[in-house]
């Protein structure tokens, strides 16, 4: 599978459309306009570097790609350790850069730089040419799955999902 990306007009025509992926599984989760009239997509890749895909996945990874208004690709980056990373939720941010959210299995390796116990939170902070500033992975003794980041008005970040772990 691909990511897949689509702009309809305000009628609901194809205006344009992308296909954007590599040798194995992309999935593409999240689509967001940003402020210079493209778009972040945020989704998980297995592929090898190949098509479209410019650095491998280590397994299942978060691959992070900014496509202008007429949905060519203007940077990628393909970001995780050495167990799965699912990223499931982006936004771009009031600095310009971006925050991914979502959750890992990986331990210290590629680039996560702390380990997860099964699957913990995982957000990942952005400038705004693709480079990782920071990351933090929360969790507790068993699985903590995120499905949104977003950021607060105080310039922090709001994260959503489920929880199986207990007090740890």
């Amino acid at each position: 599978s691909d990511y897949w990306v689509i702009k309809l007009s305000a009628e609901g025509f194809i205006e344009w459309e992308n296909t954007i992926g590599g040798n194995s599984t992309d999935d593409l989760l999240s689509v967001k306009n940003i402020l210079d009239g493209g778009y972040i997509l945020g989704g998980t890749s297995a592929s090898g570097i190949y098509g479209d895909k410019n650095e491998a996945s280590l397994s299942s990874d978060y691959w992070v790609i900014k496509i202008n208004e007429s949905g060519v690709i203007e940077w990628q980056n393909t970001i995780g350790g050495s167990g799965d990373d699912n990223l499931q939720s982006v936004q771009q941010t009031v600095d310009g850069g971006y925050i991914l959210g979502g959750n890992s299995s990986s331990g210290i390796s590629g680039d996560k730089t702390e380990v997860s116990s099964m699957y913990d939170y995982w957000v990942v902070k952005l400038n705004n040419d693709g480079n990782i500033e920071w990351q933090n992975t929360i969790g507790g003794n068993t699985s903590d799955i995120m499905y949104s980041v977003q950021q607060t008005p105080d310039g922090g970040y709001i994260l959503g999902g489920i929880s199986l772990s207990s007090i740890s």
